[in-house]
């Protein structure tokens, strides 16, 4: 049998709910990828293999017994470093000492642990999620680069075939950026689709909770156990759980493509841009049609401030969420502290601005898509390759021009991988659709994912 720490998500359900690969099988290969790739790569935090072995045993006696078990049962999973887990302390990649209860499970994983996966332990992040570098964790295709952030520990331990899937958060494209840079796929929810209580908060309006994993038909069944009304959450969707794709589909006809020139592509380094421009064309071929649009021409104003309206927001929020841990403001590194008291020169005039900026910004892609009658937006989810770590600087990772769009809008986006650029390195296209539209969105992401099959790729 193939190793199966190389299999995808979807192949493992089969072969697990056949029995013809037991999950004890299934640990046992994920942890000989961690015993041979975590001492460069330093995805985990906290590794916690005993609870994996334990979920997996449980799994196994039940399908033994011909008992039904959940969707995930003996699968492990890895958990960002932001989430409350019973099982495994929670720092937020920092050494300011939280005071949180080391009983408690956050939303995500208790909907995990109830499908039947396993803890293999909580990956890096950058410090409370503040950053696309996600310290000390290297990119698995390129041991020199980071793995991008800040839910950059969860991308390179599935990249690494050391988990099949793990979940991370999303502010300004902390799941998509280093989802892209380590070759592995993800889906930005729609703000509140997916429960954040028992995440700790950067900045609520902003936050999202969502998988990652190498394929996107495995992100979609992922989605279906994730999403979920929960009244803990204020910003919890309360309607029925969407109807996620369980299958791709092959034929695009009639998928209309936003491509907004200016905005989203000028600027990216050339062989990124070309590998991107080879799979819209991949698209365009099985059906799809490209439409320039140019939301620049919609609000000089909007486009001009965008990135600044996010800083505003965040800037705020965070300084407010850590309002009661800066008396340990000596714990922090001098990165994120500088970070978080960027938020102090910010007055309550600019932020109720950049609120109603923010929902011009929401509503003039609303008009976009409604315009020219598209079901997605595409474009390259970075501009730049990784950058390469240097110890002795303050951690760097790509920049999120291009993924705070969506951010702002509430927009969902997925990173589809869709190569290697000249360098070696693997290449994501983000899609973003409306966020009434997800399930479509994810199924045009999944046809593209399907197609071009990187998941078979591996480091």
């Amino acid at each position: 049998m193939t190793d199966p720490a190389g299999l995808s998500l979807v192949e493992l359900l089969g072969l697990l709910q056949s029995r013809e690969l037991s999950a004890v099988e299934l640990v046992e290969a994920c942890l000989a990828r961690v015993q041979t790739d975590e001492a460069e790569v330093r995805a985990f935090a906290t590794f916690t293999p005993e609870s994996a072995v334990r979920a997996a045993q449980r799994a196994d006696a039940l399908r033994a017994q011909g008992r039904d078990v959940g969707v995930l049962a003996g699968v492990p999973i890895a958990v960002k470093d932001l989430y409350l887990t019973a099982d495994a302390p929670t720092h937020a990649g920092s050494r300011v000492a939280l005071s949180y209860d080391p009983g408690a499970d956050s939303a995500a994983w208790e909907r995990l642990a109830a499908a039947g996966a396993g803890l293999m332990g909580k990956t890096t992040t950058h410090e409370f999620g503040m950053g696309t570098a996600s310290p000390p964790t290297r990119n698995p295709w390129d041991l020199k680069r980071t793995s991008g952030g800040s839910s950059g520990g969860s991308a390179a331990a599935v990249a690494a075939r050391m988990v099949p899937a793990a979940v991370g958060s999303d502010t300004g494209g902390s799941l998509r950026i280093p989802a892209a840079v380590c070759g592995v796929a993800t889906l930005r929810p729609a703000h509140g689709r997916v429960s954040t209580y028992g995440l700790l908060p950067l900045s609520p309006s902003l936050d999202v909770a969502g998988p990652i994993a190498r394929r996107l038909l495995d992100v979609s069944l992922l989605m279906r156990v994730l999403v979920g009304h929960d009244r803990r959450d204020p910003a919890s969707f309360s309607g029925p759980v969407p109807g996620y794709p369980i299958a791709a589909r092959t034929a695009l006809d009639g998928v209309r493509i936003g491509v907004a020139q200016e905005l989203s592509w000028s600027g990216v380094d050339e062989s990124i841009s070309s590998v991107c421009q080879a799979a819209l064309h991949s698209m365009v071929d099985r059906g799809a049609q490209l439409i320039e649009i140019d939301p620049l021409a919609g609000s000089a104003e909007l486009h001009a401030g965008f990135l600044d309206v996010f800083e505003v927001l965040t800037g705020t929020e965070a300084l407010h969420e850590h309002g009661e841990l800066l008396h340990q403001r000596h714990a922090y590194t001098p990165q994120v502290l500088r970070r978080v008291l960027e938020g102090q020169g910010i007055t309550a005039a600019a932020y109720l601005k950049a609120v109603q900026l923010r929902q011009g910004w929401t509503a003039l892609w609303h008009q976009i898509f409604a315009e020219h009658q598209l079901d997605v937006v595409a474009h390259p989810a970075i501009d730049q390759p990784a950058p390469t770590v240097d110890p002795t600087q303050e951690p760097v990772g790509p920049r999120i021009r291009l993924s705070v769009p969506w951010s702002l809008a509430g927009f969902p986006a997925v990173n589809v991988p869709v190569g290697l650029d000249r360098r070696g390195l693997p290449v994501g296209l983000s899609l973003a659709g409306q966020p009434e539209n997800e399930p479509a969105l994810l199924a045009i992401g999944c046809a593209l994912d399907e197609a071009i099959a990187f998941w078979a790729s591996a480091p």
